[in-house]
């Protein structure tokens, strides 16, 4: 479904426009100012904490990454694909299709900073869930908008 935003409804699926997820999720970073930065961050945590509140523990650090990319791609859905790699020292996201980057790119062009929940809540479940600190080491944007790699190392 190109151009739309797959949402639950009680009855089973509804559909939300890109075009109206993307002037939202803008809109509400402009409205939030000066406390988007730190609310950003809240909000990651919350998607970190949904997740990890229903998974137990992880053997190994690539059980961490297919359950936490499971929960991206088919509880959270906001992206057509999300595939995370997690080894001893590297941990990355590939997404495609994302719908909060079109929002941000609206942000972008206007000279306002962007707000990602997704690189603040990867940090966040990593370090709950398998114990080690989190450094962003890059987020690449190698094609279209709604494409990025999300890059961190592990310490």
């Amino acid at each position: 479904m190109y151009g739309f935003v797959k949402t639950y409804d009680i009855g089973g699926y509804m559909t939300t426009s890109l075009k109206f997820f993307k002037q939202y999720h803008s809109i509400v970073i402009k409205a939030l100012g000066e406390d988007a930065k730190k609310v950003n961050a809240k909000v990651g945590s919350i998607i970190a904490d949904n997740w990890a509140s229903n998974v137990g523990k992880f053997n190994n650090n690539a059980e961490f990454a297919q359950s936490f990319e499971n929960y991206l791609r088919n509880q959270l859905e906001f992206a057509t694909d999300v595939k995370i790699d997690c080894d001893e020292n590297n941990y990355t996201l590939d997404i495609r299709g994302c719908a909060i980057c079109h929002g941000n790119e609206i942000l972008r062009n206007e000279g306002i900073a962007t707000a990602c929940p997704i690189v603040q809540a990867a940090k966040y479940a990593a370090v709950k869930k398998i114990g080690r600190n989190v450094v962003t080491n890059g987020i690449d944007k190698p094609g279209v908008v709604g494409e990025c790699t999300i890059r961190f190392g592990l310490e």
